[in-house]
């Protein structure tokens, strides 16, 4: 195409040098005209008088223009070069911004197709090099690395021209140029990279000459760093700047997609393991509880069925302990099935659900409950109530167990835009840093289930206890996330 621009110039140029050559010939007869006019016609002197004169003026007049056209076809095979050149060189521009474009579509389309952010950064790290050979870098001259955190340290995971065990090796990021990104939030260049104190201890730099860092980061949240570097000069351009800029905000939208699907990935194992386990404790329950004793009852009836010909006033009290038995399995199956899914929690709300488990205790265990402020958990939405429920229950489970309390209180209130509910009592309390620390000491997976809890609803919990001093349990939720907008119908 630009060979045919230049065409298109001198084809141009040249209807201009054929018009011009006519021009003058008529700017000629025209000029020996006025002469033969003036001299012969107007003033009357002889053809040999002012015939020189003519040939003088025409000869001048021939030099004129043939310097004149000279001139005029340097300046046009001069302004011709220029014109190619600038198309040239604006063709490349558009070339290679269609084809930063076009890179930038097939990452976003990378990211559309797949939840791997090893493969977007990966193609991000592309993007970026080819950038560096579109200025005429060679790619062998090429060096880069994306550096994601793990933990407190910064480890490569896409790479180009790692050797030995660069790929194994970590940096803190908090000096050099990938400190100076961090703590300027926009791409640093660096003009000795095999000096710097994190990038030098990578094989990789140590022929560099020229290195520039990307922060991977959105808001205040930084995810890691991308470090591109070659062994030849280069001079980074805004439109360098804006492209990097780009493809860092791609990776990083990747980055947390990727992160969230995790969480869910997480989120749902740690649901199915906490549905197993509750499966297997109810089957616990049932095997140790009302399985026992439906098989006691059957052996008691075969014992009554025995006396009822031997011995009628004996199988009378036999036939009493039965329905003991009976009715105590019943309370335990309906204590089970409350526990599974309390429907007075979603009929008459998350007070009258706490009052049911608190009676249940009062009747099992002759221990002192009390619940003050009921009415505030009408503050929260259905799920907040729920998590809320399964967290107080569990509490007062541990109460029940391990307190050895005459008082077991549990309080809601409203502190601000926060919702607080604490489950305190005056038992024999314990040492909680044992507990953290060993989990299998008592009640710490219980309370390690009330903190998984407490962070689906953006909870937080904390505990407080001393040996001899009781036990506090702390829960507070924000209310702009998990407040009810409506208040709940009354029952009727």
């Amino acid at each position: 195409m630009p060979r045919n621009v230049s065409k298109t110039i001198k084809k141009e140029m040249g209807k201009l040098n054929w018009l011009l050559p006519g021009l003058l010939i008529f700017l000629f007869l025209l000029q020996a005209g006025a002469f033969y006019l003036i001299m012969f016609l107007v003033i009357g002197d002889p053809l040999s008088a002012w015939l020189p004169e003519l040939g003088v003026a025409s000869l001048i007049f021939v030099l004129t223009a043939v310097i004149l056209i000279a001139i005029i076809n340097g300046v046009a095979n001069a302004a011709s070069k220029k014109a190619a050149q600038a198309f040239d060189s604006e063709l490349l521009r558009l070339q290679t911004i269609n084809h930063r474009l076009q890179s930038l579509r097939e990452m976003a389309s990378l990211m559309r197709a797949t939840l791997s952010f090893e493969r977007v950064v990966e193609e991000a790290l592309d993007v970026c090099s080819l950038a560096l050979q579109e200025m005429g870098i060679p790619r062998q001259a090429l060096t880069g690395a994306v550096f994601l955190f793990d933990g407190a340290v910064l480890r490569p995971l896409a790479t180009r021209r790692f050797i030995g065990n660069d790929a194994e090796r970590t940096i803190p990021g908090q000096r050099g140029i990938i400190g100076d990104s961090f703590a300027k939030a926009e791409p640093v260049i660096s003009a000795a990279p095999k000096q710097d104190p994190e990038l030098r201890t990578y094989v990789a730099f140590q022929n560099a000459v020229t290195a520039i860092c990307i922060p991977l980061r959105t808001g205040f949240q930084i995810f890691g760093a991308m470090v591109i570097g070659s062994s030849k000069p280069v001079k980074f351009t805004e439109d360098h700047f804006d492209l990097f800029n780009a493809v860092a905000d791609q990776a990083v939208i990747s980055l947390q997609n990727a992160q969230l699907y995790q969480n869910l990935e997480a989120e749902k194992q740690r649901m199915i393991e906490a549905d197993e386990a509750a499966r297997k404790e109810l089957a616990r329950d049932l095997h140790d509880g009302p399985t026992q004793t439906i098989a006691a009852i059957a052996m008691r009836i075969n014992f009554i069925r025995s006396l009822l010909v031997r011995d009628p006033k004996k199988a009378l009290a036999e036939l009493q302990k039965v329905e003991d038995m009976a009715k105590k399995t019943s309370k335990d199956v309906r204590g089970m099935l409350f526990t599974l899914r309390p429907l007075v929690l979603e009929t008459q709300g998350l007070a009258a659900a706490i009052e049911t488990v608190m009676k249940r205790i009062r009747e099992s265990d002759g221990l002192n409950l009390r619940l003050v402020g009921g009415e505030n958990g009408d503050l929260l939405d259905d799920n907040a109530q729920s998590v809320v429920f399964s967290i107080v229950e569990e509490a007062l489970g541990n109460a029940r167990k391990y307190a050895k309390a005459n008082l077991i209180e549990v309080r809601f209130w409203q502190e601000e835009k926060l919702f607080v509910a604490q489950v305190r009592d005056d038992g024999v309390g314990f040492d909680t840093s044992e507990v953290n620390r060993d989990y299998s000491s008592r009640g710490s997976l219980g309370m390690v289930n009330m903190r998984e809890r407490s962070e689906r609803i953006d909870g937080s919990l904390r505990l407080e206890s001393m040996p001899g001093r009781g036990t506090t349990v702390t829960l507070v939720v924000p209310l702009a996330k998990h407040g009810r907008r409506q208040k709940r119908p009354a029952a009727k």
